[in-house]
């Protein structure tokens, strides 16, 4: 297969071309005349290309590249142009109440995308500060990001961490399947997976604590081979305040922070606040 530039290293791109795998990416999003993809990062528009096959309303697909992006849209023919809108932006710049405003609410948001290792956790967790305007995300990422992203204190515990609990919270997440890594132009050093997030129609915390409550996460987190008591101690947190909570909670004072559930961290995070 001939490519009119090659893929920038200084980007992480790593483009999807096998078709098979193409067509399951978008067999595993839930996608109907109403929804609207916004799709990150158009690369050669091999997915673009098939999301658009799909019954949806519309794609909207953004590219940070300026080569690619109208290398694009000067190949792209005129009928596929009509289900398809190429933006030139940096995806981590999007004003995505501003894009939702300018669209019927009837239609709903599906965020899918193939995201750079470098990206990915500042994306997800920009998503996740709005989440009211839309309710799936699908996402092909490296493999032990997509495990971070879902991991419990039972599954991945190696690779849970605050980002694991903070999209718990706000998400339903599953990783759907793998992709080996010699599927992609040109080959990563990892294997990738594709995984979905599922937003929850009721998230136990309210939008304007949920800053708090990251930083919050953070600060348990930080030590990883500290305690939960001594990272809290750290965090400048009232050793007397401390002791009450676990007491009130019934945690041994050598408990640590990959052995607490999301509920856990809430329980906790909620007997810290200031009453």
């Amino acid at each position: 297969m001939k490519f009119p530039f090659l893929p920038k290293k200084k980007w992480g791109q790593n483009f999807l071309l096998d078709k098979n795998l193409l067509q399951k990416v978008v067999n595993s999003c839930p996608i109907d005349e109403k929804t609207i993809i916004i799709e990150i990062g158009s690369g050669y528009g091999h997915l673009t290309e098939f999301l658009a096959k799909s019954n949806c309303y519309q794609v909207i697909s953004y590219e940070k590249d300026t080569q690619l992006h109208f290398w694009l849209q000067s190949k792209w023919n005129k009928e596929q142009k009509n289900k398809v809108v190429f933006l030139h932006q940096d995806a981590l710049k999007i004003n995505w109440l501003e894009l939702r405003q300018k669209y019927n609410q009837s239609l709903t948001f599906l965020i899918v995308g193939n995201l750079p290792y470098s990206i990915a956790n500042s994306l997800i967790f920009n998503l996740l500060e709005n989440t009211e305007l839309f309710e799936n995300l699908v996402f092909l990422i490296q493999k032990e990001v997509a495990q971070r992203w879902v991991a419990t204190p039972q599954r991945y515990k190696k690779e849970y961490s605050s980002l694991s609990v903070y999209i718990s919270l706000i998400a339903k997440a599953e990783i759907i399947f793998s992709v080996p890594k010699q599927c992609f132009f040109p080959q990563p050093s990892v294997n990738g997976a594709l995984i979905r997030l599922e937003i929850k129609k009721e998230i136990e915390l309210e939008k304007e604590k949920r800053v708090q409550f990251w930083a919050f996460l953070k600060n348990c987190f930080r030590h990883r081979r500290k305690t939960l008591w001594n990272n809290l101690l750290i965090a400048s947190y009232q050793e007397k305040k401390i002791r009450e909570v676990f007491q009130q909670l019934n945690y041994e004072k050598n408990i640590r922070p990959q052995q607490l559930t999301t509920q856990d961290y809430l329980n906790v995070f909620n007997f810290l606040q200031p009453q």
